[in-house]
C-alpha cells in the first residue's frame, strides 16, 4: 500500500499529544542465554558497504546508519510500516504552529550508565544543527529549551510540517553530553541509549556490538551482533548457504531465486524509498551546460539499467527523485525517454558533435560497479566516453562531497518529500549534505522552502510537482530506479523486518 507520508506527518503533528507507546520494534519476549543453555546468541550480519563513522551526525550514509541505528535512539522513531511512534519522547504536544513540547521518558540510561535528561537532548540537537554534513534538515529549528529535566521545547522559525519526521532521522540521534564527541574518540567509544552498545571496530573490518541490558525498551534477545562487510552479493549468499552469516542484506536477484528452494534460509522482499541516480557536477565543464546534461538524460535507458543491474526487480524512477510511495510524487514531470539521436543532437548543439571524455565515479559495492558498467556503455552509444573510477566507500563519500568528481552514481533514501528534494537540490545541502551535483537556483530554493512551511497540503503538492518539473528540465542528475529491498536469513532467525528506509532495527530479532 502506498504511504502518503506528507498527510500522515501533518495529521500526526497537529495532534495535541500522543500516548506513550512501545519502541519502534519492541523487544521480543524470547530469551536466549548462550552462557547457560548453549543456545546461539550472536547474530552475524553481512552488509555490502562498510560504515564510515560511528557518529550518526557526521554524514548521511546507509553503511553507517545500519550500524548506528542499533546504538542510538531519537525522540521520535519510525516502525517498519513507516508509522511515527514515541521514542525517547514518550509524548509531545503542539502548542502553536512553531512550538512543540516533548515529554521525555524518565530513567533512560546511556551506555555509560548516566541517565538521559533534557540537557542531553538539547546538546545533541544543537550539535546536529551545527554539523554541515546533516544540518540542512534542521536549520529551521530556532531554539531548543530545557523546561525541566524531562521536558524540552523546540521552536521553529516558521511552521514546519515535517518536524516529527526530521526528529526520527538517524542524524537526530540523542548522544550523551558528557561523552567525548571528537571524531577520533567517538569512533572508538560512541555513547547512546540504544538496545546495543559498542564493543569494537576496525575501519573496513567487523563492527561488534553487544546487548545493552539496561535498555529502556527491554534487553534484546540477541546478546551480540557482528556487522561484517562483504561487498559481493554472491559472497553474502554463500555466507548464508554455509551458515557463516545469519542475516545478509541486499542479495542479488538471481541469488534470491536460488535460495527459494533452500529450506535452511528465509528471504524477505519489500518496496523501498531508495532511488538510484546518475549525477553530474555542474561546477565542471561540460556539465555546466544544460544541453549536455539533457543529452545525458536522453542517452540513459532506465529500464535497460534495471534489467541488467537489478534483473528487472526495480521500478523506473520516471525522472524524479521522489519514489512512488512518497507524497508529492508525479510520474510525468518530464518528456525524457531513451533517445540516442536526440542525445546526439543536443550534444552537437552544445558544441560537442563528437562527444567528449569524462570520468564516472562509484564506490566499491557490487551494485555500484555493475551500475557503472551499464551506464558507461549507455553513454558510449552517444559518444560520451566515461572512464569508471571506483573508490572505497568512505573516500567516495568524502571526495564527491568536496566536488572532486565529474559524473557519479549514487542512491538516496527518504520517505519525506522535503528531505529528499532539499538534500538533492537546495543550496543548504551543497556538497556532503547530499547535493553533490552542486546545482541550485534561488527559485527552486524558495519553492522547497515554501512547500515545507505551508499548512495547506494541496498547495504543497502543487509546489512539489513544480519543483520536480523544473529540476527535470535542468537535469543536474538523472533518476534511474527505485530499488526493491531484500534480505536473507537463517531459518532460525525470527523477528527481523525490512524497513523502507534501509536502516533496519535488530533489537526485535531472536533465534528460535
Amino acid at each position: 500500500m502506498k504511504k502518503r507520508v506528507f498527510a500522515l506527518f501533518t495529521a500526526m503533528f497537529l495532534l495535541c499529544g500522543m500516548l506513550a507507546g512501545c519502541g519502534p520494534t519492541g523487544s521480543s519476549s524470547t530469551t536466549t542465554d548462550g552462557s547457560d543453555d548453549g543456545a546461539k546468541d550472536t547474530l552475524i550480519v553481512a552488509i555490502p558497504e562498510s560504515p564510515t563513522y560511528m557518529d550518526p551526525m557526521v554524514q548521511a550514509s546507509i553503511g553507517t546508519y545500519r550500524v548506528t541505528t542499533q546504538m542510538f535512539d531519537r525522540l521520535v522513531m519510525m516502525d517498519n510500516d513507516m508509522n511515527l511512534v514515541p521514542g525517547l519522547a514518550e509524548s509531545w504536544e503542539v502548542i502553536d504552529d512553531t512550538t512543540t513540547v516533548f515529554h521525555l521518558r524518565q530513567g533512560v540510561k546511556f551506555h555509560n550508565g548516566e541517565e538521559m535528561t533534557s540537557e542531553d537532548v538539547k546538546y545533541s540537537l544543537e550539535r546536529c544543527i551545527a554539523n554541515p554534513g546533516v544540518n540542512y534538515n534542521y536549520l529551521i529549528i530556532e531554539s531548543i529549551t530545557c523546561d525541566d529535566d524531562y521536558t524540552v521545547t523546540i521552536k521553529t522559525s516558521a511552521p514546519f510540517n515535517a518536524l516529527l519526521y526530521r526528529l526520527s532521522l538517524d542524524a537526530a540521534s540523542i548522544i550523551c553530553k558528557s561523552a567525548d564527541t571528537s571524531a577520533e574518540e567517538f569512533n572508538k567509544n560512541p555513547v547512546g541509549t540504544g538496545p546495543f552498545k559498542f564493543v569494537s571496530w576496525e575501519l573496513g573490518g567487523d563492527v561488534v556490538l553487544e546487548a545493552f541490558e539496561d535498555y529502556w525498551g527491554g534487553a534484546p534477545a540477541v546478546k551480540r551482533v557482528i556487522f561484517r562487510t562483504i561487498p559481493e552479493a554472491l559472497n553474502r549468499t554463500i555466507g548464508l548457504e554455509t551458515g557463516e552469516v545469519d542475516l545478509a542484506y541486499d542479495l542479488g536477484i538471481t541469488d534470491l531465486e536460488s535460495l527459494a528452494d533452500n529450506a535452511s534460509v528465509t528471504t524477505l522482499t519489500s518496496p523501498s524509498t531508495t532511488v538510484w541516480y546518475v549525477g553530474m557536477n555542474v561546477q565542471k565543464a561540460p556539465f555546466d551546460n544544460e544541453k549536455v546534461r539533457q543529452a545525458v538524460a536522453y542517452a540513459l535507458d532506465p529500464q535497460g539499467y534495471i534489467d541488467l543491474v537489478f534483473s528487472g526487480e526495480a521500478t523506473p524512477a520516471n525522472y524524479t527523485m521522489l519514489p512512488p510511495s512518497v507524497d508529492g510524487y508525479v510520474s510525468d514531470c518530464s518528456d525524457y525517454s531513451c533517445n540516442v539521436e536526440k542525445a546526439k543532437e543536443l550534444l552537437a548543439e552544445a558544441g560537442y558533435p563528437d562527444g567528449f571524455s569524462t570520468t564516472l565515479w562509484c564506490s566499491d559495492t557490487q551494485v555500484m560497479r555493475d551500475s557503472a558498467v551499464v551506464i558507461q556503455e549507455q553513454l558510449r552509444q552517444v559518444g560520451i566516453n566515461a572512464e569508471v573510477k571506483t573508490l572505497e566507500s568512505g573516500q567516495f563519500q568524502s571526495e564527491t562531497g568536496n566536488g572532486a568528481h565529474d559524473m557519479f552514481i549514487m542512491s538516496k533514501t527518504s520517505i519525506d518529500p522535503d528531505s529528499m528534494l532539499r538534500s538533492m537540490y537546495h543550496t543548504e545541502a551543497l556538497g556532503p549534505s547530499g547535493n553533490r551535483c552542486f546545482w541550485t537556483t534561488p527559485e527552486v530554493d524558495a519553492l522547497i522552502d515554501e512547500a515545507s512551511t505551508t499548512t495547506d497540503t494541496e498547495h504543497a503538492m502543487e509546489l512539489y510537482a513544480e519543483i520536480q518539473s523544473k529540476v527535470a528540465e535542468a537535469a543536474p542528475l538523472v533518476p534511474m530506479a527505485v530499488e526493491h529491498l531484500n534480505a536473507g536469513m537463517q531459518s532460525n532467525v525470527k523477528g527481523f523486518g525490512l524497513y523502507p528506509g534501509k536502516s533496519h532495527y535488530i533489537n526485535g530479532t531472536y533465534f528460535e
